[in-house]
């Protein structure tokens, strides 16, 4: 790059010097035409004849003549070659193309600026979000049940880290659950304590226990009729709602079922004269079915009149929809005055020539048939599940036909296989600026329609699930609790996965101290709460503040365990002895040593105990390079030695008490001799080493049979030598 530039310095120094010379030249020329100003004055310098020039002048002329602006020679050959490749363009289009070039650059840098700037703020709220979220989560991990595994428990009942304090809600749903049966008034409690443990749920984790509340049922039928009986009374009350709400409903004194839907309709089709038209009275009709209002269904052909009088069929189709309704119904409700109906009429309202999106979805139910719910106007994920649980009962003549399980198995299929956001499509309004993707993220967050979804349909595993993939675990429990109570779950255990609710409260109560998790367990039955009390004593629980303490003497003190099992009525010393052998052994077998020497012990297996403490002496474990592999290995060693000695020491005090035999008490000592003399050692500690060594006389019966073989006649010169 230094050569070009050196030449164009030299260009332009030879130029200026040669304007220059120029002009000096100019300068002479008019001197010399001033001298000869007489006659010949108007004469320019040019115009002499060359003879009486100067050479100067002759030189000056010669490179006006010669002067040119162009290129010449070898240069300018190349450069008028260069030049004919070059498109020719005028002043005007060359500043008008560098025009356009300058205001695409523009424009594509500042799209590239508003793409940087979206992609900017779009990062933060994702950001922003994602910090939001994993706050909630943080928070509520004090909540959560983090597995038997997370939580190491030592032997002083500590653990490795800060024990979680249990929602001040649990306790008393709990105590409520021990001290009553289930009622209505038990269950409406529960989902008071229950909804106030998540305040930014309340409202929808409410509306789930007025699910469950009508859906306390031990048969299939019951189960799907205390769902429709949900579904009617929230479609009642949000019509009652809908026109309380507005100041034009004109409602007068105390409103009826009719005066209600009438309102409702007025509201809904913008007018003052309700029913008006043959559309008006299908839709009360439907409206009157989808609340579940029978006695308005009998007498909406009287009710709607004379506009009724332009639907021949309507009396039939309420007749047999209040049929259909009754059937459901749990509070049986007698239908006086009824109209017959049959499937002739049936047929003949199906064929009707005006009909209506309501008419229709009302014969299409009594007739069995699908309905495209996308063609009713305002029809929602509730009327879906309100039309199909209807199908279920109509075409299975009771729950214990092959029809009904079949009807009900994909329904339940259908429900589980749409993704949470179906259930939420309609809550987010997509507003200017919202990154797509996230609103509907963030408002399936804050709703529960697709558990209350699995709750309709009898899929209460999946919906406690996804109440736990929620951060919702403690509302999940006490849903839990309260069904198995109920025996709702042993209804659908035929038709899904049963929910495993000791496992879970295990689970649930494993990050609590161990009083609290004795607590939780008092709400399982007897037989799941000793299986309980068998997955804390393996979890890590064999601890003095659980079992009890144990002196050097080998006596113990009874702990929170016993105590807690006769104040439960659930045995007295005998029963605590027996489930601490039997979790001893399995302990035992699942190479918990620990665990094993202490449970066995007050398990009173003493001989067990001695058994497995030869199995710890003879573990690889001891060896330098395997302790010093980790520190978690390392700390394990430690206390498995610690736990020998003290063991150890109390059977060697108590041989006598504890019956133990002589030849596996030999064995077990020259094991732990042995292994004494290895740590010692291990140590540096020599002296102390082979104290233990000729004290337990570790060689003793290797040195017997050697000297005897030394002094028998077949070896006669050793034998002459010792």
């Amino acid at each position: 790059m230094k050569w070009p530039l050196l030449s164009c310095y030299w260009a332009r120094a030879s130029s200026v010097a040669k304007n220059q010379r120029l002009e000096q030249l100019f300068g002479e020329a008019r001197l010399r035409s001033q001298t000869f100003s007489g006659a010949n004055a108007f004469a320019s310098t040019s115009s002499l004849p060359r003879l009486l020039q100067t050479p100067q002048a002759q030189r000056l002329e010669r490179d006006i003549a010669d002067f040119t602006l162009a290129p010449q020679g070898a240069s300018s050959a190349l450069q008028a070659r260069a030049d004919a490749e070059q498109p020719s363009l005028g002043l005007e289009e060359f500043f008008g193309l560098r025009h356009e070039r300058i205001i695409v650059e523009t424009v594509e840098e500042s799209y590239r600026d508003c793409l940087r700037s979206c992609e900017r703020q779009s990062f933060d709220r994702l950001q922003a979000d994602w910090e939001e979220a994993k706050s909630q989560f943080l928070g509520n991990l004090q909540r959560l049940g983090q597995g038997s595994s997370v939580l190491a428990l030592c032997n002083d009942g500590t653990t490795s880290s800060p024990a979680a304090v249990p929602p001040t809600q649990d306790s008393p749903i709990i105590e409520a659950l021990l001290s009553e049966a289930i009622s209505p008034q038990l269950v409406q409690k529960i989902a008071q304590l229950s909804s106030s443990s998540c305040p930014a749920y309340q409202a929808e984790i409410t509306e789930c226990w007025s699910i469950v509340a009508q859906e306390l049922k031990i048969t299939l039928g019951g189960i799907t009729a205390g769902a429709l009986t949900y579904l009617q009374n929230r479609f009642f009350d949000e019509v009652k709602s809908f026109v309380y709400n507005q100041a034009d409903s004109r409602l007068g004194g105390v409103p009826d079922a009719w005066s209600l839907v009438r309102a409702y309709g007025r509201l809904k089709f913008q007018t003052s004269n309700f029913p008006s038209a043959a559309v008006h009275v299908w839709y009360a009709a439907y409206v009157a079915a989808r609340a579940g209002l029978v006695s308005l269904l009998l007498e909406l052909p009287g009710r709607a009149a004379p506009t009724s009088d332009r639907c021949p069929m309507l009396g039939a189709v309420c007749s047999l929809m209040a049929r259909r309704l009754h059937a459901v119904s749990p509070q049986g409700v007698e239908l006086a005055g009824c109209p017959e109906a049959d499937s002739a009429d049936l047929l003949r309202a199906d064929v009707e020539q005006e009909s209506s999106f309501f008419h229709d979805v009302l014969v299409s139910l009594l007739l069995g048939r699908s309905f495209a719910f996308s063609r009713l106007p305002e029809g929602t994920v509730e009327d879906w599940l309100w039309y199909r649980l209807h199908l279920v009962h109509l075409l299975g003549k009771d729950d214990q036909s092959p029809e009904f399980k079949q009807q009900l198995e994909a329904l339940r299929g259908q429900a589980a296989s749409l993704p949470a956001s179906h259930f939420d499509g309609g809550a987010s309004s997509g507003g200017t600026g919202e990154v797509p993707g996230v609103s509907a993220a963030m408002t399936s967050m804050q709703t529960l329609n697709s558990v209350k979804a699995l709750l309709l349909t009898g899929q209460f595993g999946r919906a406690v699930q996804q109440l736990q993939d929620r951060a919702l675990r403690p509302v999940a429990l006490h849903m839990a609790l309260v069904l198995q109570r109920a025996g709702t779950l042993e209804a659908v255990a035929g038709l899904e996965t049963p929910l495993n609710v000791s496992a879970f409260l295990c689970d649930y109560a494993s990050s609590f101290r161990c009083a609290e998790q004795l607590r939780y367990f008092r709400a399982l039955d007897v037989k799941e709460r000793v299986q309980a009390l068998q997955r804390l004593l393996l979890s890590g629980g064999a601890v003095d503040e659980l079992l009890g303490y144990i002196d050097p003497n080998g006596r113990h003190r009874p702990g929170l365990l016993e105590r807690t099992l006769q104040e439960d009525g659930m045995g007295d010393q005998a029963e605590f002895v027996e489930l601490c052998s039997r979790v001893g052994r399995q302990a035992r077998d699942q190479g918990q040593y620990r665990e094993a020497i202490r449970l066995l012990h007050l398990g009173r297996c003493y001989s067990e105990v001695l058994q497995v403490l030869c199995r710890c002496l003879r573990l690889p474990i001891w060896r330098e390079e395997a302790i010093a592999s980790g520190t978690a290995a390392q700390g394990e060693a430690m206390s498995l030695a610690q736990d020998i000695q003290r063991f150890f020491d109390i059977y060697e005090r108590n041989l006598d008490r504890y019956a133990l035999s002589s030849q596996v008490w030999t064995v077990a000592r020259k094991l732990y001799a042995t292994r004494m003399f290895h740590s010692l050692c291990d140590r540096g500690q020599p002296e102390a080493a082979l104290d233990v060594f000729d004290r337990e006389q570790l060689l003793g019966d290797v040195d017997a049979p050697a000297e005897a073989e030394l002094a028998s006649p077949s070896h006669p010169r050793l034998g002459c030598r010792v």
